[in-house]
């Protein structure tokens, strides 16, 4: 049996924390980041509860077979209680999700103060509050990052994300400075990493020389068993052979877990 990597809850001494999984740029990533991570704490004893923030729902796609009648939406507009949206997640493990819904963009006023509501009431139940955020600066994207604790960071290793993460970490810094808030940015992971080529070589050194302190160590490769896992909704670990990227996944978690000591 493999080592366990990531620090249990039995040895943490972590309070509850809320986290956004962000980048402004759609498909590096922050779904798939959320949705291994919410399933690997789990497993290591934590309780997990991921809020859907995007209207294309992937989230809410990748982790049920079926559309919810109650959702995000629906909470956010007064129609339905927290206990009525809450869905609880296959497996033996305490990892629940709040279905998103493709009206949420709808919302337009009063939604910050009733989100951080919902997020101070999830606190109170659960070790891990992930918010998966839309590419885009909506209201309820930008309510997400007011309530949240930490803002992690996923990117590609190019040059052009780069550019791209330079003109985000600049909203969000404006962000902080204008709204109440208690939001750090907890640090930057790259992922799809391909070793194999030498500009990706060198657009990680280039992330690491030009954030040094946020820029994790670890990262997360190119494998096919996560679109395989995805496809099937099913977590890495039931898949028949063990995905070389779950090692990887579960190394940045850790890394997280320790940063956030």
């Amino acid at each position: 049996m493999p080592k366990r990597i990531i620090t249990t809850k039995a040895e943490s001494k972590l309070g509850p924390k809320v986290i956004s999984i962000s980048n402004r740029k759609g498909g590096v990533g922050k779904t798939t980041l959320t949705t291994v991570m919410a399933e690997e704490v789990a497993n290591a004893g934590y309780s997990v509860m991921m809020l859907d923030l995007d209207s294309q729902t992937d989230l809410t796609d990748i982790n049920l077979s079926q559309n919810e009648d109650s959702n995000l939406f629906d909470l956010l507009t007064g129609q339905k209680a927290l206990e009525d949206v809450v869905v609880e997640l296959p497996g033996k493990v305490d990892k629940k999700i709040i279905a998103g819904s493709a009206r949420v963009d709808e919302i337009q006023t009063g939604v910050s103060n009733t989100l951080a509501e919902i997020v101070e009431e999830l606190k109170e139940t659960y070790d891990f509050v992930l918010l998966d955020h839309p590419p885009s600066l909506t209201e309820l994207s930008r309510a997400g990052y007011i309530v949240s604790d930490q803002l992690l960071i996923i990117a590609e290793a190019q040059q052009l994300a780069l550019k791209n993460l330079i003109s985000f970490l600049l909203e969000i810094k404006e962000l902080q400075l204008k709204a109440e808030t208690k939001l750090k940015v907890l640090g930057i992971v790259a992922n799809k990493v391909d070793l194999r080529r030498n500009l990706t070589k060198r657009m990680l050194a280039e992330f690491k020389r030009t954030y040094p302190v946020l820029f994790f160590e670890n990262y997360i490769g190119v494998d096919t068993a996560i679109p395989n896992a995805q496809f099937n909704q099913e977590t890495m670990r039931d898949l028949p052979w063990r995905a070389r990227t779950l090692s990887q996944f579960e190394r940045v978690i850790e890394e997280m877990i320790q940063r956030l000591q």
